[in-house]
């Protein structure tokens, strides 16, 4: 009798999304991700294949579920520079439920220099964000005439503020960035 699916797909990617963000994934064993996920190993397999397989889709969902939905949800309230402020104190804020920082900026330092295609993802999602900020700085009556290189500042700055949040979500280094973000976007 052939193996059937008998879970959630986009429920099992939510935890395993959540393993490899709260342990990275070198932290995250199988027998972390059977205890997450709640299936066995041989599910796991079956339907995911190996470990790397199963953390490119849940990178992948991260990014269409977080990245993706944070910024739609701000370009729903229509681009401009209130909307980068929105996302960057939304980011610094943080959420107490989830393990803090970013799944694509831990995966960017851990795993993208050793596997090209996690840094495609990576460097694909980050030019989503930068893009979103240029095209946010483009909007209103007087548009500065080096928005595409102020939305490379204001990347780095979010990289700073997700690392940041990462690794102490009280750091007095936090409202210092974002005071330079208001300076940034006027």
């Amino acid at each position: 009798m052939p193996w059937e699916k008998t879970y959630d797909e986009a429920e099992v990617l939510e935890a395993a999304m959540h393993a490899f963000w709260s342990d990275g994934y070198h932290g995250t064993s199988m027998a972390g991700l059977v205890a997450a996920t709640g299936l066995n190993r041989g599910s796991l397999y079956a339907g995911f294949g190996n470990k790397r397989a199963l953390f490119l889709r849940a990178l992948r969902h991260y990014d269409d579920t977080y990245r993706s939905g944070l910024l739609d949800q701000f370009r729903q309230d229509g681009p401009g520079k209130e909307s980068i402020l929105a996302v960057f104190e939304t980011v610094a804020r943080g959420d107490a439920q989830m393990p803090g920082g970013c799944l694509m900026i831990q995966s960017a330092m851990e795993r993208a220099p050793h596997d090209p295609e996690i840094a495609t993802i990576v460097e694909s999602s980050m030019a989503e964000v930068e893009a979103f900020f240029a095209a946010c700085l483009s909007q209103g009556d007087s548009p500065p005439p080096d928005a595409g290189e102020t939305a490379k500042v204001l990347q780095g700055l979010m990289i700073g503020i997700l690392v940041m949040t990462r690794t102490n979500r009280d750091s007095p280094s936090i409202p210092a960035m974002l005071a330079q973000v208001r300076s940034l976007v006027g």
